[in-house]
């Protein structure tokens, strides 16, 4: 496997080892999962939801991941000896179609701040077309918490672009960093004001695409705002939740969610530091204002602001150009033009390393190229 294998298997190892996690996961499909149940799993990983849901007495699983962490979870299921009990499926699940629909449609795509992995979106979307009329959801709603922040360390992910070992050529970037949601580990004492709730989002229920939560922070001690704290509660099931609130006494292994101000400024206890967040969770875009009103200052930030924009973005951002094939994209058209349902992929890559020497600069590089586009975007044709 390449280095990408090697981080996502890391990142999921944390996931499947956070067991306080998983006993809250255990709880609500206990609670959720009837016997002969058909669960969808969105976003499977390694599939570790699916099998406690068999485990629970479901009598099937549909396993849907867009990556290559499927074939592990297919791999897990076979030494487990329950592979014939599920089906996996490597697509992103708004392009899924089910031939039947489902029971319980589950789900950990919950972010730092609950709705920043697109878990909103994904369970609208699975809600309507997967499951079944009076079918359950795993997880059910996801409260929204917010505090004010007084860390350094967190602090350091803007102003280390200003250190003295940066080359000054880059400092611009600091602009970026203000204007950007960083995942951090904040301790309890990083908390400068009592937690509020910043808001509920009903996953049964239709959402706006477009949300504006306001919270007034009353700060409990004098300090240094540095920005603002996001994590979340989530409901699994009736009475099982899990939260990564700093302030927990058992929280789960995950990150919260740290949006920074442009300038760090003291305030005294009793002030209050009013904050608007606004957010389009299915275009991951996030918005925050910051005011204080002893210290008459306000700031303003957001993460399109801090966007280091893809092609596709300005794409976006421009909707009324008019568009032509990229080399690439010409590239790509050419091999999939060979593609009749009789030839190999042998047989294609011959073709095209004959027929279009110029394609990209090297024959090995057209071969890597034809086997990356014939691995995405076809499939094997059954005997």
């Amino acid at each position: 496997m390449g280095s990408s294998s090697d981080l996502m298997l890391d990142e999921h190892q944390g996931y499947v080892s956070d067991s306080i996690k998983l006993g809250q996961y255990r709880s609500a499909i206990a609670e959720t999962v009837d016997p002969f149940d058909i669960v969808v799993d969105l976003g499977c990983g390694t599939g570790i939801l699916g099998l406690l849901c068999l485990q629970a007495g479901a009598a099937e699983v549909v396993a849907i991941d867009s990556t290559a962490m499927v074939e592990v979870a297919r791999e897990t299921f076979a030494r487990a000896g329950l592979d014939d009990q599920c089906v996996f499926i490597c697509d992103h699940s708004h392009r899924v179609e089910l031939a039947k629909t489902v029971d319980v449609v589950i789900c950990d795509n919950v972010g730092y701040f609950g709705f920043d992995y697109g878990i909103v979106n994904t369970l609208a979307d699975a809600r309507r077309r997967f499951l079944e009329p009076g079918g359950r959801l795993i997880p059910a709603r996801i409260r929204l918490e917010l505090g004010a922040v007084e860390s350094e360390k967190a602090y350091d992910k803007v102003e280390a672009w200003n250190a003295e070992a940066v080359p000054g050529e880059l400092t611009w970037l600091r602009e970026h960093a203000i204007n950007s949601k960083h995942a951090v580990e904040l301790p309890r004492e990083a908390i400068l004001s009592a937690p509020t709730v910043l808001g509920e989002i009903d996953l049964y229920a239709d959402n706006p695409n477009f949300y504006t939560w306001t919270a007034e922070l009353a700060i409990n001690r004098d300090g240094l705002l540095h920005g603002l704290g996001g994590w979340f509660e989530c409901e699994l099931a009736n009475g099982v939740w899990m939260t990564n609130s700093p302030l927990a006494d058992q929280p789960i292994n995950r990150p919260q969610a740290f949006l920074p101000i442009d300038e760090a400024t003291e305030v005294r206890r009793g002030d209050l530091v009013k904050a608007t967040i606004m957010a389009r969770p299915a275009e991951h875009l996030i918005a925050w204002v910051v005011e204080l009103p002893a210290a008459g200052r306000c700031f303003r930030h957001s993460t399109w602001q801090g966007m280091l924009l893809a092609p596709d973005d300005l794409i976006r951002a421009h909707p009324e150009r008019m568009l032509q094939l990229s080399r690439e994209g010409r590239a790509r058209m050419t091999v999939l033009g060979y593609c009749d349902g009789r030839r190999t992929l042998r047989e294609i890559e011959a073709l095209v390393l004959r027929n279009h020497p110029g394609l990209f600069p090297s024959d090995q590089e057209i071969s890597r190229f034809v086997v990356h586009v014939l691995s995405r975007d076809t499939e094997c044709k059954e005997a």
